[in-house]
């Protein structure tokens, strides 16, 4: 498939979390009688036990919901599959949905769905881009596993960083750098049901010292290990943004 070529060279979009959607809990069971279809989205989903004994399981991951009446068969494929096409089910009100269980892996989700042998765009979801193709290839971000405490920049899509802090009692955090002129107002992280704080920033490639500000007090990113000096002689942490090739 051409697609696969396509998606080694067009830049995969930066795509920011959705607010609305962390935390909630969908019971699998529930998607049957489900009478509409929606952006995909990031949910804890409620599955049927796979265990003798077992009544129910947990998973996190993303839900894509399609909604034709009239299409006999549905598939969703993307970078997650390799391309292959797998098979969503149908609802009793004509919408299609698939779970897709979080990898643990940080690249973003490019895919399509293949709705009775023709390829389409997701008509719900905004994020996407053209294939080459005459065409456009739909985006959302990846599903990640829960997080434990330990937890510290990462990459997120191209030239994207995400900053995380465990700190569950913190009332405010905030990030200064060499990417905001250490202004402690310009990047406030957000806190998640999980007792993360989190904000995502492009970054041009390069090295950049950084700081978080929690509750008015200076900290440096305690399980970054790079630590360097800030602009007032403190200790601080570093992180260096490389060009993607990919």
């Amino acid at each position: 498939m051409r697609i696969r070529a396509i998606i080694a060279v067009i830049p995969i979009l930066f795509l920011a979390l959705r607010p609305d959607s962390a935390g909630e809990t969908v019971y699998y069971s529930s998607l049957k009688s489900s009478n509409r279809a929606d952006t995909p989205r990031q949910v804890t989903m409620v599955l049927p036990g796979n265990r003798q004994g077992q009544s129910t399981m947990v998973s996190e991951g993303v839900l894509f919901t399609y909604g034709n009446r009239g299409a006999k068969k549905v598939h969703l494929a993307g970078n997650f599959s390799g391309w292959k096409p797998l098979a969503m089910k149908r609802g009793d009100n004509g919408i299609w949905y698939y779970f897709l269980e979080a990898s643990g892996k940080q690249t973003d989700l490019v895919y399509k769905y293949l709705v009775d042998g023709i390829w389409i765009a997701d008509p719900l979801n905004p994020d996407r881009f053209d294939d080459g193709m005459g065409s456009y290839l739909s985006a959302v971000e990846a599903p990640l596993k829960s997080e434990g405490r330990r937890v510290s920049w990462r990459h997120a899509g191209r030239d994207g960083v995400e900053f995380r802090l465990y700190r569950p009692g913190a009332r405010f955090v905030s990030i200064v750098g060499d990417f905001n002129n250490w202004n402690p107002e310009d990047d406030l992280l957000r806190k998640g049901p999980d007792g993360i704080w989190r904000l995502r920033k492009r970054l041009l490639p390069g090295r950049y010292r950084y700081s978080f500000i929690i509750d008015g007090e200076w900290q440096p990113d305690i399980y970054n290990p790079r630590s360097g000096s800030d602009v007032n002689g403190m200790v601080c942490s570093i992180i260096d943004i490389r060009r993607s090739t990919k």
